[in-house]
C-alpha cells in the first residue's frame, strides 16, 4: 500500500488521491499513509449493497477518522457515498448493483413504493443531507458527495461539488457543458472519478466497459473481439484531463491506480486487464506493470507541464 501510494505521489505527481473501501480501520491506515507522503485525502467509505442504516453508520465512522486526522493536520475530505441510487440498497428497485442500473434506465417499471415517500430524488437529497449532519458532528472540514452523473443533488449543505465524470457515445458532446453547468452552486467543481478500459473503443463504453465480461463456462474473459489497447486509453484519459480544464474544474481524480480483481494474463484470451481501468496492469503473483496510461497522467500532471 505504501508502495503504491508512493508512486501516486512521486511518479504519477499527483496531489490528492481519493481512498474508498469498507473497512474504516484500513481506511484510517492509507488516509495516514497518504498524509505522510504529502498528498491530500479523500476519505470515501464504501460499502455496496448496504441499507441505508449501514450507510450512515458508514459514515460516521469515516468521518471519526476524517476528524482526528484533521486535527493532526492533514489535508482530509470527506465524501459521504459515491453514486447511492446505484450502489445502496433502497433507494432504486434491485437487489444488487446491475439490477439498480437497469431499474434507473427504466423507472417506468418501477413498483409504487418506491414512489411512495416522495419523488426518487426528494429521497436522495434527505439521505445526503442526514449523511453530511452525520458527517459534520465529527469532522469540521469539508464534505462532499461522489454524484452519479444522473443523480439531481441538492449541494447546498456541501463545500464542495463532486461527480463521476465519465464519458462515452451517449454524452461525449455534452458532458463539458454539463460540468460548466455545475458552477453555478458558487463551489468547486471536482471530477470525484474518470477514467477509461483498456481496448479499441473503450471510451464509448465510458464507466460500464468493466461489465464487458464472459462470464460462461464458469471462468472470467473478456468478450470476444475486444482488442487490448493501451494507446487508446492513454489518449481518452488526456483527452478528459483537457475537457475537465476547458470546463474550469477544481481537480479531478483518476479511476484507478490498480485494479486486481481484474488480473493481467499473457494470454488476450484470458486478459481481464483489457476491461479494467488501472493504469498498472496487476498479475496473480501481485506483482504489477505501468502501461501506457500511467506514462500519460504522469505527464498531465507533472508540475513541468501543469
Amino acid at each position: 500500500m505504501r508502495q503504491e501510494l508512493a508512486a501516486i505521489a512521486d511518479e504519477l505527481h499527483c496531489t490528492a488521491v481519493r481512498i474508498t473501501g469498507d473497512d474504516v480501520t484500513r481506511l484510517r491506515l492509507a488516509a495516514e499513509t497518504a498524509i505522510g507522503l504529502g498528498l491530500a485525502v479523500w476519505i470515501s467509505p464504501m460499502l455496496p449493497n448496504a441499507d441505508e442504516a449501514t450507510t450512515l453508520g458508514a459514515i460516521a465512522a469515516a468521518a471519526e477518522v476524517a476528524g482526528d486526522l484533521h486535527r493532526a493536520g492533514g489535508d482530509v475530505t470527506l465524501v459521504v457515498g459515491c453514486e447511492l441510487s446505484a450502489f445502496m440498497a433502497g433507494l432504486v428497485p434491485g437487489a444488487n448493483i446491475a439490477a439498480r442500473l437497469a431499474s434507473l434506465a427504466n423507472p417506468m417499471g418501477w413498483p409504487p413504493e418506491f414512489f411512495a415517500a416522495g419523488p426518487p430524488p426528494d429521497r436522495l437529497n434527505r439521505l445526503l443531507a442526514t449523511a453530511v449532519a452525520t458527517a459534520r458532528r465529527h469532522f469540521a472540514g469539508p464534505v462532499t458527495y461522489a454524484a452519479g452523473i444522473w443523480e439531481d443533488v441538492d449541494w447546498t449543505p456541501f463545500d464542495i461539488v463532486a461527480v463521476d465524470a465519465y464519458r462515452d457515445a451517449t454524452n461525449a458532446t455534452t458532458l463539458q457543458t454539463a460540468l460548466e453547468s455545475l458552477h453555478q452552486h458558487g463551489k468547486p467543481v471536482v471530477a470525484a472519478e474518470f477514467g477509461c478500459a483498456t481496448f479499441t473503443g473503450a471510451a464509448d463504453h465510458g464507466s460500464l466497459a468493466w461489465t464487458l465480461v464472459d462470464r460462461s463456462n464458469g471462468s472470467r474473459r473478456p468478450r470476444p473481439g475486444l482488442i487490448r489497447d493501451e494507446a487508446a486509453q492513454a489518449r481518452e484519459l488526456t483527452s478528459m484531463l483537457d475537457l475537465f480544464t476547458a470546463a474550469g474544474l477544481a481537480g479531478a481524480f483518476v479511476f484507478t491506480y490498480v485494479t486486481p480483481v481484474y488480473p493481467a494474463a499473457d494470454d488476450p484470451l484470458d486478459d481481464l486487464d483489457t476491461v479494467g481501468y488501472g493504469l498498472v496492469r496487476s498479475w496473480p503473483d501481485g506483482r504489477t506493470t505501468p502501461k501506457a496510461a500511467f506514462a500519460a497522467v504522469a505527464r498531465a500532471y507533472s508540475p513541468r507541464t501543469g
